[in-house]
């Protein structure tokens, strides 16, 4: 499958209208958290009157917290209905829950941020489920792994936008009014662009759901291990949301507090990592043939273990600026440029890994547990993010110097590169 045909996916009905509203769902959660962050660090904004180091990894957390508890309950529904059906409403949900963040923003109010943080992720809770479990019923089997490459690359491209946007923004005159704003009017697109979704069947329409969230999510867990060809793929995945999930939280208190540098600096360490997550997205789908792919898995994690250890030795080494010079001074000294590369090409290798993962899950799954076994990707997607941010928060409790995170990260990317070089004959059928 090359990209010509992964890009002639695009236009679709079976996939543009996903594509498109959980492109500008990938742009308001950004914008949303990290507006906050920049308002956290920069800006004054607090809770509870709780330093920034501690507000950015809780503020993290609030949204993944409500994926790991409710994503369980969330793949039930999505077996049981039909999943179109379900986006749409979710999709709608997402528009209430922007008005909320419009006024959190509007008041300037941590509290009411954090809540609606939590129920964006709720919101995702429901969503995601579907649209995973959405794509094998509507693509051919040999289309998987260049649909989710399209999908990665417009994700991370829109990640980029929403993060650009969320860092700059609170800087300008009328920021926060327009951040109220375009999160109302985003949200508005996004359900309008769900609506032409043909019918996704449920998988399973006599599936009696149960509501013990809490009970339900440990079930989820045991029941995917018992599918070990879905199950490994998953756990591939957790630990790529518990590696970029903590360096992403990580890049605006490193660029702050060792690189001694401003917001702008952290747009562009935003901009050169989701490129080159893009980048290596859509070079998996371009070379991936349709197959399972876990090649590129391997190759992805190496290559991130090289380059962030790079990035660490830097850090450790690092002399912090006395007063801050800008991302274009920043840019204009060759020594610096090691560091930069370091970042894009670590997101390249991420970009590279976790494609393969997600059309693999996807094309293993059962029919009739198809939604619950990925649904589970997400519990364990969010307790990898929830850990990742939580050690960021012991870093600081602690004092300890960030780069020491990097490398917890480079280290755990190995072993798990590692370990897969076990299924590599059988990366054609059913590694």
């Amino acid at each position: 499958m090359s990209l010509k045909t992964a890009f002639g996916l695009i236009g679709t009905k079976r996939f543009t209208p996903i594509l498109a509203a959980s492109a500008l769902g990938t742009f308001n959660d950004n914008l949303f958290k990290n507006a906050l962050v920049v308002l956290a660090t920069y800006h004054g904004l607090t809770v509870a009157g709780l330093p920034s180091d501690m507000v950015v990894p809780i503020a993290a957390t609030m949204f993944t917290a409500a994926l790991f508890f409710f994503s369980a309950t969330a793949g039930q529904i999505a077996d049981r209905y039909d999943r179109a059906m379900i986006m749409r409403r979710t999709k709608f949900a997402e528009i209430i829950l922007m008005v909320i963040a419009a006024i959190g923003f509007l008041l300037n109010s941590g509290p009411v941020l954090m809540l609606t943080l939590f129920l964006m992720g709720t919101q995702s809770a429901f969503y995601s489920p579907s649209r995973i479990a959405s794509m094998p019923h509507y693509l051919k089997p040999d289309e998987l792994v260049s649909g989710n490459a399209i999908f990665g690359a417009v994700f991370f491209l829109l990640l980029l936008v929403g993060q650009a946007s969320g860092q700059l923004l609170p800087a300008m005159e009328n920021g926060r009014v327009l951040i109220a704003g375009i999160l109302v009017v985003f949200a508005v697109l996004g359900w309008l662009s769900i609506l032409p979704t043909p019918p996704s069947p449920a998988g399973n329409p006599k599936l009696k759901i149960r509501w013990n969230f809490v009970v339900e999510t440990v079930r989820s867990i045991w029941v995917a291990s018992r599918h070990p060809t879905v199950f490994r793929p998953l756990l591939g995945m957790a630990w790529f949301y518990l590696a970029t999930g903590g360096l992403i939280t990580l890049i605006p208190t490193l660029v702050r507090d060792t690189l001694g540098e401003g917001a702008d600096l952290v747009a562009l360490l935003s901009v050169l990592f989701v490129i080159g997550a893009a980048t290596g997205s859509l070079a998996c789908g371009a070379f991936s043939r349709g197959k399972d792919a876990i090649i590129f898995t391997i190759a992805g994690g190496f290559g991130m273990t090289i380059f962030l250890l790079d990035v660490a030795w830097q850090l450790a080494h690092w002399e912090t600026a006395l007063e801050p010079v800008g991302a274009m001074v920043f840019m204009d000294n060759p020594d610096n440029w090691r560091l930069l590369a370091g970042f894009f090409l670590t997101a390249l290798a991420a970009g590279m890994y976790i494609v393969p993962l997600q059309a693999m899950a996807q094309h293993r799954a059962p029919v009739d547990k198809r939604a619950r076994l990925l649904a589970t990707g997400n519990i364990l997607n969010a307790g990898g993010a929830s850990v990742g941010q939580m050690g960021l928060l012991a870093l600081s409790i602690y004092a300890l110097p960030k780069w020491w995170a990097i490398v917890f990260v480079a280290l755990g990317t190995c072993v798990i590169a590692a370990a897969s070089l076990r299924y590599l004959p059988k990366s054609n059928s059913q590694s």
